[in-house]
């Protein structure tokens, strides 16, 4: 098993195996399916709708009145980001990195390491199963090592 560091923010679900999903990065929403797999779809507000004219009817408007992919509409109101479910699908796994430098590395790009001074480390051991949206690696815990504050995390491992 290999070792993983992760932010898991003070408001998500406990860090386990079948909680184990990551989603886009989106500052402020967390919005999630109820067994964690989607994230509300920022496309069409989570509706399923986004209108969009039939890529079929408009190669060939003469085929519009019969069409079944639109209906005969000659446009679409299904969300081509979600398929009209309005949750987008997460990824495997929870996002983490493979060392500390590298997690702080993250949250500093992002000019975000002063508002997580509360926020919970969880470092732990798992199976990387997936890649994240950043290409992080996604990983399925088995058991948790240590859960520090970010500013204990920050104290140990900032040089």
């Amino acid at each position: 098993m290999a070792v993983f560091y992760r932010l898991h923010w003070s408001d998500c679900p406990p860090l386990t195996p079948d909680n184990a999903w990551s989603a886009p990065w989106r500052a402020g929403d967390t919005r999630r399916s109820p067994d964690g797999s989607g994230a509300w779809c920022l496309s069409c507000d989570g509706t399923g709708k986004d209108w969009r004219p039939c890529p079929r009817c408009d190669e060939d408007p003469d085929h519009t009145p019969t069409c079944e992919h639109c209906d005969g509409q000659g446009a679409i109101d299904e969300c081509a980001t979600c398929d009209g479910t309005g949750w987008e699908p997460c990824v495997h796994g929870y996002s983490c990195t493979e060392n500390p430098e590298d997690l702080l590395a993250y949250f500093a790009e992002r000019h975000m390491t002063s508002m997580l001074t509360g926020e919970p480390v969880v470092v732990f051991e798992g199976q990387q199963v997936d890649t994240g949206c950043d290409g992080e690696p996604t990983a399925i815990p088995t058991r948790v090592i240590e859960t520090l504050t970010w500013s204990e995390f920050t104290a140990r491992h900032a040089a």
